[in-house]
């Protein structure tokens, strides 16, 4: 008799739309942080060139980019990810960033930000 294991396969269907940011690390591995989860799958050349390709998301370090249409909020250097449910997600970004951050942010959420820098 020949015991055979289950298949593998993905347990979440990871879109990398859905992640609030993302991190590559060494060997091809990828981190996507949502609102309640922190993913690592190795993603090829070729994938990982294009999701930073991606207008999406905007690189704030040598290896972090944020999903810009799920930023809710930039404070100070912090930019923040809300959620109903599960509450607040946090990032710092280097000032520099912050600027083109603001300008690339999607027109809905550009009138919110600077409602919030008037107040």
């Amino acid at each position: 008799m020949m015991n055979v294991g289950p298949e593998k396969k993905d347990v979440y269907d990871l879109n990398p739309h859905d992640a609030y940011f993302f991190k590559i690390g060494a060997h091809e591995l990828v981190c996507f942080h949502g609102r309640n989860y922190s993913i690592k799958q190795r993603f090829s050349a070729e994938q990982t060139s294009k999701l930073i390709s991606d207008s999406s998301f905007y690189r704030i370090s040598t290896n972090c980019y944020v999903n810009l249409f799920k930023i809710s909020e930039i404070r100070n250097n912090v930019v923040m990810f809300r959620d109903e449910i599960h509450g607040i997600k946090t990032i710092n970004v280097p000032r520099r960033n912050l600027e083109q951050i603001k300008r690339l942010l999607p027109a809905s959420r550009r009138g919110a930000e600077e409602v919030n820098q008037v107040v």
